[in-house]
C-alpha cells in the first residue's frame, strides 16, 4: 500500500508538470468529441502516441503491445520507461528487436500482463477495455487473481464500477475490440483516479483557525443551493466585517452534481455561468459559457467552498465524485481551504415537481426526515474528508428559521430555492461566521430589499406597512444562525413566532 501512495504522489507530481498545450494529430477531426480531451491529456504526457504519418488512428484497435507501452509510461513516465534497458520478455513472438519489448518486459515483471499461452503474448493481438481494464486495475494495485476465470470480466466491471475506470465510456467495459480513443479514455479514468486517490491520502494536515482576515477570496463550486448562499449577500457581509480586499467567485450551473462537476471540469466544457465581485470591479460581472479551469484559474483563492448533496438517499459514488472534484480542484487552487456546505431540507407543503416528490417519498413526505439525511451527508462526507476544514452547516439554519413565521417563505419556490431576501440573508451569514469566527452580531451589513414585497421575496400572513417588520427579519436572521451555531446538526424552534 505504501509503494502504491509513493506511486500515486509522484503521478500528481509528474502531472503538475506537464505542459498544457497537447500533439495535433492529422486526424483530429475524426476523434470523437468525448474523448479528444482525454487524448490531449495522454499524448502531453507521451502515453499514447500516434503514428508515423501524424495520425492518430482513433478508431483503430487497441493492441496488446500498445497496451503494455501505455501501462509503462503511465506508470514510470516517459523519460524513464524510454531509458528502460531489459528487453527479455519470455514470449517468443517478442523478440528484443521489437519495439515494445522493454515496455511488454517491464509490465511482464510486475504481473500487470501475462500471455496469451503456448509462451507468446499475440503484441499484434487485439484488446478489449475489459482486458484493458483489467491490467489498469492491477497496474494500480489490485489484485489480479480476482479477475480469472469464467467470471473473470464480471470481476473487473465490478471493480471498476465501484471507481473512476468506466467513467464517460458508454459501452461499459465488455469483451469486444477497443478503439484507441476508448483506451486513451480509460486511461486517463485511471490515472485521474489514481491521482485522487493520492490526493485524499494526502490530505491537508494544516490547521484551520476561523478569523477575520485582511484577505478573503472565495472560490464557490455548485449549484443552486451555493448560489442561495453566497450570491446576494456574502460579499457585503465579509465587506462589514472590515476585510479589506474581498474577493468572491461562483461557478454554476443549474442543479448540478459532483458527477456533473467532474465531467464539465475534465471535458473542458464551457457550460458554466462565473459570478465575480470583487473591489477591482466595484460591480458583480458575469461570464457565460465558460470552464471550470478558466474559472478557478482566476484568482489565487483563499478558500473554496463545496456545495452537497444530502436531498437524496442515494450514497452511490458520492464519494467517488467528491474525492475527484476535490482533487482537480486542488490542481488549481492547492492552497485554499476547502469546506462543506450542507444543504437544507424541502419546503413542507409538498407542493414539488414529479421528480422532487419521488425524492420527497424516499423520506416518507417528512422534510425532518430528509434533514436527518442532509446531516448524515455532512458527518460522513464532510466531516469524514480529510481535506475539508470545516462544515457549514447551512441546512440547519434555514431550518431554525423556518421555524418562525416566515415558515415555508423561506424559499421562493414550491421546491428549495430560497426567498431572494431573509432566505438567502441567512444562508450567506452562516458562511460568513463559519469562514471568519466572527458572530452573527459583528455583521452589520442588513439588506435593503430584505422586507420587499416583491417576487422572490414575499413572506406569507405578514404586514408590510409594520416598520418594525425589516428590524425583526434581521432579528430572526441572527437568531437563527447563532442557534445554529451552538447546535450544528439539531433545529431549535424561533422565538419569532407571530409576524409584527
Amino acid at each position: 500500500m505504501k509503494k502504491l501512495l509513493a506511486l500515486c504522489l509522484a503521478l500528481v507530481l509528474l502531472l503538475s508538470a506537464l505542459p498544457l498545450a497537447g500533439a495535433a494529430f492529422k486526424d483530429e477531426s475524426a476523434i470523437d468529441d468525448g474523448f479528444k480531451k482525454a487524448v490531449e491529456k495522454m499524448s502531453e504526457q507521451k502515453i499514447i502516441s500516434g503514428f508515423e504519418d501524424s495520425t492518430f488512428g482513433p478508431t483503430k484497435t487497441l493492441t496488446r503491445a500498445q497496451a503494455a507501452k501505455i501501462l509503462c509510461v503511465m506508470l514510470e513516465g516517459a523519460e524513464k520507461a524510454d531509458a528502460l534497458t531489459k528487453t527479455e520478455t519470455g514470449f517468443a513472438d517478442v523478440p528484443a528487436s521489437h519495439w515494445a519489448a522493454k515496455y511488454v518486459a517491464y509490465c511482464a515483471d510486475k504481473g500487470i500482463v501475462a500471455g496469451v499461452g503456448d509462451g507468446k503474448f499475440d503484441p499484434n493481438g487485439q484488446l478489449s477495455s475489459g482486458a484493458f481494464a483489467k491490467m489498469l486495475l492491477v497496474a494500480y494495485g489490485k489484485d489480479g487473481s480476482k479477475f480469472t476465470g469464467a467470471e473473470w470480466l464480471k470481476n473487473v466491471q465490478d471493480a471498476a464500477s465501484a471507481t473512476f475506470y468506466n467513467f464517460h465510456l458508454e459501452k461499459g467495459l465488455t469483451n469486444d475490440p477497443m478503439q484507441r480513443q476508448e483506451a486513451a479514455q480509460l486511461a486517463f479514468n485511471a490515472q485521474t483516479q489514481a491521482g485522487a486517490d493520492a490526493d485524499k491520502a494526502k490530505g491537508d494536515p494544516r490547521t484551520y483557525t476561523p478569523t477575520v482576515p485582511e484577505t478573503l477570496k472565495l472560490f464557490v463550486i455548485g449549484n443552486s443551493y451555493s448560489n442561495d448562499c453566497t450570491i446576494s449577500y456574502l460579499y457585503e457581509e465579509l465587506k462589514s466585517l472590515g476585510i479589506k480586499d474581498v474577493v468572491v467567485g461562483i461557478l454554476y450551473y443549474s442543479g448540478c452534481s459532483h458527477n456533473q462537476h467532474v465531467e464539465f471540469a475534465t471535458q473542458n466544457k464551457p457550460v458554466y455561468k462565473y459570478y465575480k465581485w470583487s473591489a477591482a470591479s466595484k460591480k458583480r460581472v458575469t461570464l457565460t459559457k465558460t470552464t471550470f479551469d478558466k474559472s478557478i484559474r482566476d484568482e489565487d483563492w483563499t478558500h473554496v467552498l463545496v456545495q452537497c448533496g444530502g436531498t437524496t438517499k442515494t450514497r452511490e459514488y458520492a464519494s467517488m465524485w467528491q474525492d475527484i472534484l476535490l482533487y482537480l480542484a486542488r490542481q488549481y487552487s492547492p492552497n485554499a481551504y476547502y469546506f462543506y456546505v450542507m444543504p437544507w431540507s424541502y419546503r413542507t407543503d409538498g407542493q414539488h415537481s414529479d421528480s422532487h416528490m419521488k425524492r420527497m417519498q424516499e423520506f416518507d413526505n417528512d422534510t425532518m426526515k430528509m434533514f436527518a439525511n442532509c446531516v448524515d451527508y455532512a458527518k460522513t462526507f464532510g466531516e469524514g474528508e480529510p481535506r475539508y476544514k470545516r462544515v457549514i452547516p447551512a441546512g440547519t439554519a434555514i431550518l431554525n428559521a423556518r421555524s418562525s413565521f416566515v415558515g415555508n417563505s423561506i424559499h421562493r419556490d414550491k421546491i428549495s430555492h430560497l426567498n431572494k431576501g431573509v432566505g438567502r440573508y441567512i444562508a450567506s451569514m452562516t458562511v460568513c461566521c463559519e469562514l471568519t469566527g466572527c458572530t452573527p452580531e459583528q455583521i452589520t451589513y442588513v439588506p435593503s430589499a430584505l422586507a420587499k414585497d416583491k417576487a422572490g421575496f414575499r413572506i406569507e400572513g405578514v404586514n408590510y406597512a409594520a416598520p418594525e417588520l425589516q428590524e425583526t427579519l434581521v432579528k430572526i436572521a441572527k437568531e437563527s444562525v447563532t442557534n445554529m451555531l451552538a447546535k450544528p446538526y439539531e433545529v431549535t424552534q424561533s422565538t419569532f413566532t407571530t409576524a409584527p
